[in-house]
């Protein structure tokens, strides 16, 4: 029989895990009231939309302050509103952008209140992404993360202390990207980019594949944040370029809709690869560190075109039925229906550990219709892969590991 963790329980447990060194959370029925409200806050919508958002538990001197670009842009309320989830529910619009924070403080007399608005450069927690400014200081105390109707993340600082999700802790889902499902998938880049770059006159560097393999993680960040915040939901699916002939077809595993005829010469993302290392080789630094700081008008160019071309891709996706692209990202067509009736799939496994190490046994049909379909493709297609993005935000990459079906469960990305 499975425990089901609900406001109480969290704020206990909450405390349990809490830092010893770190600033102490308020009495523990205060903690339990700032979750209760934002639970009910998950589960409300707002024109249409879930309600996602990110909450700091902290009085305004009690914030970090960063010089100049560094620190975040504090927007405080002339007059504070009442902690309540009709009130997250009508700020959350205003709190889409993964580096904002809706700030609630304590009052002796009034309890709870919300009394501003924190903007930051970069997404919190993931000063990875930050172009073209620095992160700034993240605020040394409880921040609490809206996923999904009942899905919650709580954070001190950068590090997370405990995940609700389906009325459980732990165990079922990872905030960082998950490195492991796409480990060495994306070399077939390395074979064919050689050529394109000896042919624009570059000579192709010792090992790419960090530099080309941070580019793709970026390109499938972007995609799946993008189709998050739609709240459609759809399907990506990335199979090897040597396996289009076979599996993509009207009668094959992968049945396209809108099929998109794939170019003879070097496609589109290609070129902005080869275009990139070009510019990198003549800085003297092929890294994704170079690529990221800021300071270079051509690769700021650059960066322009590949992430309008992963909001193309997100567009793709909310057509019903799967986005497929091969392992260099050239799209092959979309509105795919996966066909394969004979396969037989009575179990996946969800992956307990960023490395799938350990995993856990689930029924296959478990999951949604989307879900379901890209089980069947990694089963049929081993080195194929998918990442499944649900219409309440819920994200899950899959792929075929010795002969297994592994998954593994974003809460945020």
């Amino acid at each position: 029989m499975k425990f089901h963790y609900y406001p109480g329980h969290l704020a206990t447990e909450l405390s349990a895990r809490w830092p010893v060194a770190a600033r102490p959370l308020p009495p523990l029925v205060e903690l339990e009231y700032f979750i209760s409200v934002a639970y009910q806050a998950s589960l409300l919508f707002e024109e249409g939309q879930p309600v996602r958002c990110r909450l700091v538990l902290s009085a305004l001197e009690e914030l970090p302050h960063a010089p100049g670009a560094n620190g975040p842009y504090v927007l405080e309320l002339a007059a504070p509103r009442p902690y309540e989830e009709q009130e997250i529910r009508r700020l959350a619009p205003a709190l889409r952008s993964p580096g904002s924070l809706l700030a609630v403080r304590a009052d002796v007399a009034a309890g709870l209140l919300i009394w501003g608005l924190l903007r930051n450069h970069s997404p919190w927690g993931h000063p990875a992404e930050a172009r073209p400014f620095a992160p700034g200081p993240l605020p040394p105390a409880l921040q609490l993360e809206i996923c999904g109707p009942g899905n919650l993340v709580f954070y001190h600082g950068p590090d997370r202390m405990l995940t609700l999700q389906n009325g459980h802790v732990e165990g079922h889902g990872f905030v960082e990207y998950p490195l492991a499902w796409s480990r060495g998938r994306f070399t077939e880049n390395i074979d064919v980019l050689g050529p394109q770059l000896a042919a624009a006159g570059i000579a192709a560097p010792l090992d790419l594949m960090p530099l080309l393999g941070e580019l793709a993680h970026h390109v499938t960040r972007r995609v799946v944040s993008r189709v998050r915040m739609s709240g459609h939901g759809g399907m990506l699916a990335y199979v090897p370029t040597a396996s289009v002939a076979h599996c993509v077809g009207p009668a094959a595993t992968l049945r396209p809709k809108y099929p998109v005829r794939l170019p003879t010469e070097a496609h589109y993302y290609n070129g902005l690869q080869v275009a990139i290392i070009a510019r990198l080789g003549e800085l003297g630094d092929l890294t994704w560190g170079r690529y990221q700081r800021f300071g270079d008008a051509r690769l700021l160019e650059l960066e322009v075109a590949v992430n309008q071309y992963a909001d193309l891709l997100a567009d793709l996706m909310t057509v019903d039925g799967a986005l497929v692209v091969t392992k260099q990202l050239a799209v092959i067509g979309f509105g795919i229906e996966v066909y394969a009736p004979k396969l037989v799939l009575s179990h996946v496994y969800r992956a307990l550990d960023s490395n799938a190490t350990r995993l856990q046994a689930e029924a296959a049909d478990r999951g949604g219709t989307r879900h379901r379909a890209a089980y069947r493709l990694c089963l049929a297609e081993p080195e194929s892969m998918a990442i499944v993005i649900s219409q309440d935000g819920g994200v899950r990459f899959v792929q075929a590991q010795d002969g297994k079906v592994v998954f593994w469960e974003q809460l945020t990305l």
